[in-house]
């Protein structure tokens, strides 16, 4: 099933690049950040064959550096790692755990007054880290145009590109607008957003969340979980999320992140030999916490 996020995911990281703007001066900025996620158990099936709950856990530490921040022509590199654990009955063919590690290499170009062209390619290992060959390098990209109207309104396109992902090619358009004073609908994926903002450093928010990722399965893994359809397969997870949260930190420093809802879509998919398993909806709750310089 594609869903309608999917078609949406214009503002991945080029929303993000259009609405902070023109940053200060300086030739280098860097952030790290460290975030922990969970969503709670809920059913799980494979067409009509019930495999009983699984959770989810989603730990992931970043390292981005960008040089010449403002500049007409700015460029980062950094460094991911990503780890999702499903806790899931021993019967259940579906992996215990999927990893990422990545090297994100970025790249922003104003060419024109109000104009700027980003791409950010991420390469790196994106599997169940078993058995590790070359099957398991990938090397998504997202790339985009955006035009900044006025301080309070900005638009843009953007595609992402993931070959082993079930949607190789997504995109479409995305828009920030600051449309009273303390209050900016962002609807960039993946967490489209109403915010509120009371005071420079704390922001209220409300939205959603596409998050997940495309990850391979080792030549074995099939059989040896009682599957063997799942032998050397790309498996998609993908959650989507509504809830609602806090951010409190300003452009530099320490901030930290809380925000909590229901998942209202679980799901993997190994598009390659038609399976997909579909699990039901469950609560779920994240913590973000890092340091900008």
């Amino acid at each position: 099933m594609k869903t309608p996020f999917l078609m949406m995911a214009a503002g991945l990281a080029i929303g993000g690049a259009v609405a902070q703007g023109r940053p200060e001066g300086g030739s280098y900025a860097g952030s790290l950040e460290v975030s922990a996620g969970y969503s709670a158990g809920a059913d799980i099936r494979l067409g009509t064959r019930q495999l009983g709950s699984i959770d989810a856990a989603r730990t992931r530490l970043e390292y981005k550096g960008v040089f010449q921040p403002g500049a007409e022509l700015s460029w980062g590199a950094g460094v991911a790692y990503t780890r999702w654990d499903f806790g899931r009955e021993a019967s259940n063919p579906l992996p215990a755990n999927l990893q990422s590690i990545a090297v994100p290499l970025s790249a922003t170009w104003r060419f024109r007054e109000g104009w700027q062209a980003f791409g950010e390619v991420s390469p790196g290992l994106y599997s169940d880290f078993e058995e590790i060959s070359g099957k398991d390098f990938n090397a998504p990209f997202l790339g985009g145009v955006g035009y900044t109207i006025n301080p309070d309104l900005q638009v843009f396109v953007s595609v992402s590109v993931d070959g082993p992902r079930d949607m190789p090619v997504v995109g479409g358009p995305g828009v920030r607008w600051r449309f009273a004073e303390h209050w900016t609908l962002s609807l960039m994926l993946p967490r489209p957003q109403i915010q509120y903002r009371p005071t420079e450093d704390l922001m209220l928010f409300i939205g959603g969340e596409l998050t997940g990722g495309a990850y391979h399965l080792n030549a074995k893994y099939g059989r040896d979980h009682g599957l063997p359809a799942m032998d050397d397969q790309i498996a998609s997870y993908r959650e989507i999320r509504v809830g609602a949260g806090a951010r409190w930190g300003g452009p530099k420093g320490f901030y930290a992140s809380l925000d909590g809802g229901w998942m209202i879509d679980r799901r993997f998919v190994l598009d390659d030999v038609h399976l997909q398993f579909n699990g039901d909806g469950a609560a779920y709750v994240q913590l973000a916490l890092g340091y900008r310089y």
